[in-house]
Order: structure tokens, then sequence, then C-alpha cells
């Protein structure tokens, strides 16, 4: 190729690139961006969802106004029905959820939609920390006392959540005595329950558990962290976490507690479901069929939030480590993994839940 037309090359991309970035900026000017979260106002996504929203709005071409606006029921599926049914795909609602996976690969009957149809432009992972009241049954300084015979209630969202089915599946493979109750329609709830001595027990991920559970149940001493769920890699080994050290995971806490490693179906149920739990425990879309504009528009803004000091400042004074982004073809390589996770390990996550 010769000097001139590689000038002209690079002339018709610069020229196609301006383009593209008027026509986004283009579609989102003067209009106003509404980002849906799927569980209520104060809860660890809402947390979340706020504080991407404050520095996202800077990067999206054509400079929306957003508004944030909950709708919380049945574990986050009301709102990713909402998202399905009901809202129009004109890019001007943007779903910022706690990822209702295990709702689809159980094929919860609530839900209705198929979130790998939705547009996904990216996402978030975060390990989750679990906590019990000290004062639960006769009393409970450290994980050796959760093995003391004595009843705790645990405080969930849905059966067929991430977090409730991996809260259960860890206790019971411990041995603890416990009593699961569901329908809390956020963490702010849960944290309600814990406070008034309604459940003891519960999880959830390091951004609420530092700015929620923390100063409310664990600075002031009426609460422990136990252990926390790490990723685990091929060998089935835990993967720590810099911003949790101190903090065992709970393969330690098996290992201490059992004299062994932890292993079977059970292990490798939770393990699969904890694996895709910390790796997206949120994600972002669009509705499917929703303009192209818009798509990239809200690409260019979630990809632009990993560069963004003052927002990775901000996230890590909220959850004490740095954001673990996944952008747009990552997401959606999540979602389209759900249709080939082992059938034996779903199988038995189903017959596990049917047995309550």
């Amino acid at each position: 190729m010769n000097r001139l037309s590689s000038l002209l090359l690079v002339s018709v991309v610069v020229l196609l690139t301006n383009f593209a970035s008027s026509v986004q900026a283009q579609f989102y000017a003067g209009k106003q961006l509404t980002v849906l979260v799927n569980y209520g106002a104060g809860g660890s996504t809402d947390i979340l969802a706020r504080l991407v929203t404050k520095h996202l709005q800077k990067h999206i071409p054509g400079n929306p106004e957003i508004v944030v606006s909950n709708m919380a029921g049945a574990g986050g599926i009301v709102g990713t029905n909402h998202m399905s049914e009901v809202v129009k795909p004109d890019g001007l609602t943007l779903a910022f959820f706690a990822t209702s996976f295990m709702q689809q690969v159980l094929e919860d009957p609530a839900l209705n939609a198929d979130i790998s149809k939705f547009v996904w432009l990216g996402g978030f992972g975060q390990p989750t920390l679990c906590f019990v009241r000290k004062d639960a049954g006769s009393g409970i300084e450290g994980v050796e006392d959760l093995l003391n015979g004595d009843e705790i209630k645990l405080g969930g969202y849905r059966p067929t959540s991430s977090t409730d089915i991996r809260m259960r599946l860890g206790l019971d493979m411990l041995g603890v005595n416990y009593r699961y109750v569901s329908g809390y329609r956020s963490s702010a709830k849960v944290l309600a329950a814990l406070l008034q001595n309604e459940v003891q027990y519960s999880c959830g991920s390091i951004a609420v558990v530092n700015s929620s559970f923390g100063p409310n149940l664990i600075e002031p001493g009426l609460a422990t962290v136990l252990f926390y769920f790490s990723l685990i890699d091929a060998d089935g080994n835990p993967v720590k976490e810099p911003a949790l050290e101190g903090i065992p995971t709970f393969f330690e806490v098996y290992e201490r507690l059992k004299g062994e490693k932890p292993s079977g179906l059970m292990f490798d149920s939770l393990s699969l479901i904890n694996n895709l739990a910390v790796a997206m425990l949120r994600g972002v879309f669009l509705p499917e069929g929703s303009p192209d504009e818009a798509v990239e528009a809200l690409k260019v803004a979630w990809n632009a939030l990993a560069d963004d000091e003052d927002f990775i400042a901000e996230y890590q004074s909220v959850a004490n480590e740095l954001p673990a982004f996944l952008n747009a073809a990552e997401a959606q390589a999540q979602m389209d993994g759900l249709g080939s996770l082992d059938p034996e390990i779903v199988a038995f996550i189903a017959e596990y839940l049917a047995q309550e």
C-alpha cells in the first residue's frame, strides 16, 4: 500500500469514527435515561447502581439526564420480567441488576424472561461474605460455635437466588442447625431483620458489608464475619482475595472443621453457582432489540468507567477493592454459558431445593 492510500484509509477511519460518535451523541442528547434496579432502595444492588450511575452519566455521548428507579420482588425476578415484557426497546431504560442466572438455569416458574436474549453491556464481580449475630443460639464468637447445635435463622431473598443457594449449601456442608427464612426484598430488609433478631445469619457482597452490614452490625460488635465464598480454581482450590486478608474462605473453614478438603456433588454444586455469582454478581443490559446507537453509546460509557480514576477511587472506598469489570463480550459469554452447565449438577440443585 502506498503512502497516499494509507493516508486516505486513515482519513476514512477517522471520518467514520467521528460520524459514529456524532450519531451516538445525537441519540441521547436531550433525553432521559432510566436506570432500573431489581432490588429495593438501600440494598447492595441499589448502592452499587447509584454509585455507577453517578459516574456513568459523564461518559454517555449526549449527556442524558439519568434517573434511578427500583423494582423489587421475587428475588429480582419482578424487575427482570418487567425488562422483558414491559420496557420498550428504545434505549431509554437500562437495567443494573443482580443477575437472575440461577432462576433461569433452574427454570423458576416466576421467571418469564430469557436473560441471555438481553443486550448485555457489562457487569461486576464480587466475592460474598457471610456473618452471624454473636448472640445467636448460646453465643457465637467464631465459626466453630456454629456447630454447637443451636438453631439459627438464615435470612434470604428467594430459594432460587444464587446467594440463598450458596448460604444453604454452605451451612448444610458444615452441618449447621438452621432454619431458612426468605422473601426479603433487599439487603436493607435483611439488615432490619438482623437488627431485630428476626434472623441471625446472612451473606452479602463486599460493597454492602462495608457500607451497610459492617457499620450497623459488625463494627458495633453485634455480629461477626465467619468466612467468604471465593472463586474456586480448576483444581478445586480457593482463590484468595487480597482485600479480605485475615478472613478465611469457606473452603478453609470447611477443611479446618472437617479435617479434609470439601468434595462431592454438593461442593461441586456450590462451586459452580459461586463461580458464576462471584464472576458477575451484577449485570448491566438493555432490552432485546434496542437501537444500535444506544447500545454503542452505552458500551462506550461502560468501558470508560474502567479508566475513570474518580469512579475507581469511590468504588474502592465502598468495596475496599478494585472493581472487577466485565465488558459486553464477557458478560454475554457468561449468559451463553448457562445452557452448557453440567446437567448432573443442575439436576442435583433442583432436587436439593425441592426437598425444603
